[in-house]
């Protein structure tokens, strides 16, 4: 699976959505990326496409088991670079930094990534 780093975004943004109310829409979704509820539809097609979301009765968006590996996997990815590329101390923003590890994680080599998640989901299945 390759995911963009928009692709992403939406993901980790739907990941912590869906801790707080499991029913995430379509609004809330783009009220929390700070985009237009038409912006998100692009989006959201990607990543049903690859099996992470699925859209439900009344354009509900839930994640599904591996969209929770997947986003699980990237969080902890993300925080790993955040530490160890300090860019706050350079004037970056914590958006800004943010950013910048999501762009790292999404250039690493997905198939890496799809092993280490398949381990994870195989193990989680035990």
């Amino acid at each position: 699976m390759t995911l963009t780093d928009s692709n992403l975004r939406y993901l980790l943004a739907i990941h912590r959505l869906a801790k707080q109310n499991t029913d995430v829409s379509p609004l809330a979704l783009a009220q929390a990326m700070g985009v237009t509820k038409p912006s998100v539809t692009s989006i959201l097609t990607s990543l049903m496409k690859q099996g992470v979301i699925v859209r439900r009765r009344y354009g509900k968006i839930y994640i599904t088991d591996r969209g929770v590996l997947y986003a699980r996997y990237y969080d902890d990815l993300v925080e790993t670079i955040l530490q160890h590329f300090p860019l706050a101390d350079m004037g970056f923003t914590p958006e800004e930094c943010r950013n910048a590890a999501i762009a790292m994680a999404v250039s690493l080599p997905a198939k890496e990534i799809d092993e280490k998640c398949q381990t994870l989901y195989d193990n989680e299945n035990k």
